[in-house]
């Protein structure tokens, strides 16, 4: 049995990769989520890590763990984290857009890092059945800024041993921006029509207002976190995303859930005016999403 032990909010797609894995590999797992058993079954179907079925213990509390991987949605945050009591853990955020940072450091202080995960997608289907149909490892950005080497490497050997390719980085705007400014482009623009990446490549016109998106995002993050992106990189990048790439902020939307909307693409729409950087392209599809 490892000695570091994990707990996890939120055991959706992220959450529930997260947490069968890391139990495969014997940590103790504890989920906060509210139930009347003292353990969840916990099923996983990857297509690069294989199948797993493990049982996951419950504490809403999460008394006694040393690192807290936070994987909820941003609209369930606040409540999700009323009952922790815990504020010795170490707290990794995996969650999209900008609005989490300044909760969890409200709450934990610098106890809490800024982190994100990128380059998988990894569903729930079903209660607790995880499907992770990527078929590489998952990356993993934490900022160093103000933090203790001891910690980072603590965190670092943890994601280390599930095979998740993990970076240290010096600065917060590089964690930051290096995922939201192509995350929030294809949200937006996949939310919009309500299609997969493949249908985007094949309309020149999607595929304009695509780059556009990238473009403003840049031109925002430079403004306002002072991130220096290149344009052609992240192009680039996006053109190694498979044809059948939807995103969760489309699937929420299309489904009536509660989204994260706000926190993706309202944030950035609100630094655009915050420091007055042209958006056109963000605003248009800001209010037109809004209004489905």
């Amino acid at each position: 049995m490892q000695k570091t032990k994990i707990g996890i909010v939120g055991l959706g797609g992220i959450g529930g990769l997260i947490a069968a894995l890391l139990k495969n590999k014997n940590y103790t797992v504890v989920s906060n989520k509210k139930s009347k058993k003292k353990n969840l079954n916990l099923d996983l179907n990857s297509n690069f890590y294989g199948k797993f079925k493990h049982k996951i213990k419950i504490d809403p509390h999460l008394r006694s763990v040393n690192i807290i991987f936070i994987c909820i949605k941003y609209p369930y945050l606040n409540k999700s984290l009323k009952l922790i009591s815990n504020k010795n853990a170490l707290v990794v955020p995996f969650l999209n857009g900008l609005s989490h940072f300044k909760i969890l450091n409200k709450k934990f202080g610098k106890k809490s890092f800024i982190s994100n995960i990128g380059k998988v997608v990894s569903m729930k289907r079903g209660k607790l059945s995880i499907f992770h149909s990527s078929k590489n490892s998952p990356e993993v950005l934490i900022s160093s800024h103000n933090k203790r080497k001891s910690d980072l490497k603590i965190i670092k050997r943890v994601l280390d041993s599930i095979n998740f390719k993990t970076k240290i980085i010096n600065k917060d705007n590089i964690v930051i921006w290096n995922k939201l400014v192509r995350l929030s482009a294809i949200s937006s623009i996949t939310s919009l029509y309500n299609c997969n990446l493949g249908e985007i490549r094949r309309s020149k016109k999607k595929m304009r207002e695509l780059k556009n998106l990238v473009k403003e995002g840049l031109r925002i993050s430079k403004k306002s976190h002072n991130f220096s992106g290149n344009f052609s990189n992240i192009i680039k990048l996006i053109r190694t995303f498979p044809n059948s790439l939807t995103t969760s902020l489309q699937r929420d939307i299309n489904l009536k859930y509660s989204s994260e909307l706000e926190t993706q693409i309202g944030s950035i729409v609100k630094l655009s005016n915050q420091y007055s950087v042209c958006a056109p392209v963000y605003k248009k599809i800001y209010d037109k999403i809004k209004k489905k």
